[in-house]
């Protein structure tokens, strides 16, 4: 029986691959403090000996129904077409998960949820997963789950539903990784910074995100997961990244609104164009031994 060993909210944003010398610049003299993040994320994976990487990618939007990537290899050398000054020539070579994404089409297909399993290996993915590898793979199986830009919150419940079920159904020890930034309405070209650290959370695009952001996090730290999403509508108002369905998948992996895994913030909450930005852990090892 498979299992889900941990779980995060991760950023992924491109300005923390820049160089050191250029983050610390934009830092005011000191660097983002989610790289330091990265490896106290590492930490918790390693402490429970993962084997594969489920990453909720909030750039890969499908259409008409759940994508994920089943190919058994993925190798290529990325460069955003978004960023390409900052994200380019990066090389990419890891296997997938072949038997965990033909098992979550299979339970789709039996509770009635759209799953399609895309095993074309020319498929490259988005900078949401190759962001992520540098800093915290290790090896691991890493399997890419879409965002569908068609989905409402219980549509991406229901398939975190399937992506649980099919886990279980497997021998896999997987953390699951939403890979995004909480609000996500960027400034302006010509906007003026409020602050000269602009990693700084005055910078984000509106007060009010930075409010909802922070009673989230405060939510997420007591394990109050349905009550954030009951609030969903404030959510995608605030524009949260992907539609809000890296969490909402996730979370429904855990359970929807019946999990109460507590969320252990692992960075500042900082500013990236606009937009909020955490690594959050939440421990999902007290569930896995109640079983």
């Amino acid at each position: 029986m498979g299992h889900i060993v941990g779980a995060a909210i991760v950023s992924h944003h491109p300005g923390l691959f820049r160089t050191q010398a250029d983050r610390i610049t934009m830092g005011n003299g000191r660097d983002s403090d989610l790289i330091e993040g990265y490896a106290r994320l590492r930490n918790r994976i390693d402490a429970v000996q993962a084997d594969t990487l489920i990453i909720f990618d909030t750039h890969w939007f499908t259409s008409g129904r759940h994508v994920v990537a089943g190919a058994p290899h993925y190798k290529g050398i990325y460069t955003s077409n978004e960023m390409p000054w900052i994200l380019h020539d990066i090389p990419f070579d890891y296997d997938g998960a072949p038997d965990l994404a033909a098992e979550m089409a299979r339970v789709g297909e039996q509770c009635g949820v759209p799953v399609e399993n895309a095993r074309n290996e020319h498929i490259e993915p988005e900078y949401p997963t190759v962001n992520l590898l540098g800093p915290l793979w290790r090896g691991e199986r890493v399997l890419s789950v879409g965002i569908c830009q068609n989905a409402r919150a219980h549509h991406f419940l229901a398939m975190g539903e399937v992506i649980g079920e099919a886990i279980r159904n497997t021998d896999s020890r997987v953390v699951l990784l939403a890979s995004g930034a909480l609000s996500h309405r960027m400034v302006d070209l010509d906007f003026l910074a409020r602050n000269p650290r602009w990693w700084d959370p005055e910078n984000i695009s509106d007060p009010k995100h930075v409010q909802l952001d922070h009673e989230v996090m405060a939510s997420w730290a007591k394990g109050d997961h349905a009550s954030v999403i009951d609030r969903y509508p404030e959510l995608r108002a605030a524009a949260y990244e992907g539609l809000g369905g890296h969490y909402l998948q996730m979370v429904g992996a855990l359970g929807g609104r019946q999990c109460t895994a507590r969320g252990e913030q692992l960075s500042e909450y900082e500013n990236a164009m606009g937009t909020g930005n955490v690594h959050i852990w939440f421990e999902t090892q007290p569930q896995e031994a109640s079983e």
